[in-house]
């Protein structure tokens, strides 16, 4: 099968691509909070004002990078996520606690929280990893990020159920990924996250998506793959999703695919291969002229409408492939080249082998 250039990147991948080219910080957690907690006064008497400044914008930390440490975190985020290093918190924008054996997130609220008259403690938190930990729940205290937070990382997780009601109250979301968990559900709150840019449920156990999704205007990737989804709803994908690149939806159970899939005019890469498809969409051939990639594989298509064969061509016998519209690469299942061509029908079947 054809390597997906456009999946999902894991929170795993994600800290060993980073990790690859950035020395680990060797220090322990609280020496790290220690060293960027700055007395102000202090600096003020030795150095001045002016040059108090210029130290404080240097050493607060915008940016705490903590995947691999099991030990310290000991099974929670409570050496993290408490009253006094909140000084040293005050600035940052990014936290990875990625693959560090956390099984609960009680008290990362503190992250949003306003401590003694201070104001909140992390207010331009926008990236937060807790990628591959045995974490089951997201507390509704993680719902206190949502003023600021833009990436919510989860991938590789033990959670459960539905997709949890806390995340759908982070309206400044831009990127969720939850792949490789065990949802069974999204919610139609999901309309609420109205920035979502980048949705990864892959790896769950969903049967169905809710037709909510068709009301997030600014989706640009949509990834599903290896569910157990056996129908999209109507409009998703569709006319109202006219940011909608991406589409994932292979190694599902899904047997059709919308009719308004034809209508979301800015698709640019469809994956639906692995599922027991029998057909496409009418007029599939005639709509999405942004369509580069086409992936089809390992369904039961049998015959397509004449659009799609004169846009596309047929699939090639040994390939699969069909090269006739060379601004898009069509994959689909290798096949007996016999057609039959009828000029007062619409269809042109398309025989398989065995």
């Amino acid at each position: 099968d054809e390597v997906d250039e456009a999946s999902t990147i894991s929170s795993r991948s994600l800290e060993t691509c980073t990790n690859m080219f950035i020395k680990k910080d060797l220090r322990k957690i609280p020496r790290i909070l220690a060293d960027a907690a700055i007395d102000e006064s202090s600096k003020n008497e030795e150095e001045g004002e002016e040059q108090t400044s210029k130290r404080v914008k240097q050493d607060f930390l915008k940016e705490l990078k903590l995947a691999r440490r099991k030990a310290e975190f000991n099974g929670s985020v409570k050496i993290l996520c408490q009253p006094s290093n909140v000084p040293s918190l005050h600035k940052l924008l990014s936290i990875s606690m990625y693959d560090c054996n956390i099984k609960s997130l009680e008290g990362i609220g503190l992250l949003g929280s306003s401590i003694d008259g201070r104001g909140v403690c992390c207010p331009s938190l926008e990236i937060l990893n807790v990628g591959r930990n045995p974490i089951s729940s997201l507390p509704d205290e993680l719902a206190m990020l949502g003023r600021s937070l833009k990436e919510l990382w989860c991938d590789d997780c033990k959670i459960t159920g539905t997709l949890p009601n806390c995340v759908m109250e982070l309206h400044q979301l831009e990127t969720l990924h939850m792949a490789n968990n065990k949802l069974i559900e999204i919610p139609s709150t999901v309309a609420n996250l109205t920035k979502l840019r980048r949705l990864s449920l892959d790896q769950n156990q969903l049967h169905t998506v809710p037709s909510q999704l068709s009301e997030l205007n600014n989706l640009e990737t949509l990834l599903l793959r290896n569910n157990k989804i056996e129908q999209l709803p109507l409009n998703v994908p569709g006319p109202s999703m006219t940011k909608l690149k991406l589409l994932h939806v292979s190694s599902n159970r899904l047997v059709s695919l919308p009719q308004s899939l034809v209508s979301c005019s800015s698709l640019e890469c469809l994956y639906a291969n692995s599922n027991k498809l029998r057909s496409l969409p009418e007029q599939f051939g005639l709509h999405l002229p942004k369509l580069k990639r086409l992936n089809l594989c390992h369904n039961a298509i049998q015959s397509h409408d004449q659009d799609f064969v004169e846009r596309f061509g047929r699939p090639d016998s040994t390939t699969g492939l069909c090269e006739k519209d060379n601004s898009c690469v069509v994959y689909m299942d290798a096949i007996n080249a016999a057609y039959e061509d009828n000029s007062s029908s619409s269809q042109t079947t398309v025989i398989a082998t065995a």
